[in-house]
């Protein structure tokens, strides 16, 4: 799980950061990653109420990542 989530907040840190060229601090790019892999994984809990564990763990997991790892 641990693996997922980091792969998850990579790929939207990575989009993110080629649209927001003009923003200087990646550290901040990388926290609005990890906020948009938090509220997508809400959305799929809401959404999964049967996978809702699994999506859980995800979010816990995301809540771990530092921008180091990345």
């Amino acid at each position: 799980m641990k693996k997922e989530a980091l792969e998850l907040v990579r790929k939207i840190y990575q989009s993110l950061k080629w649209d927001l060229m003009s923003q200087k601090d990646l550290e901040e790019v990388f926290n609005a990653a990890k906020t948009q892999a938090k509220f997508l994984c809400e959305k799929l809990t809401e959404e999964n109420k049967d996978r809702q564990e699994k999506y859980e763990m995800l979010l816990s997991e995301i809540e771990k990542i530092k921008f180091q790892m990345v």
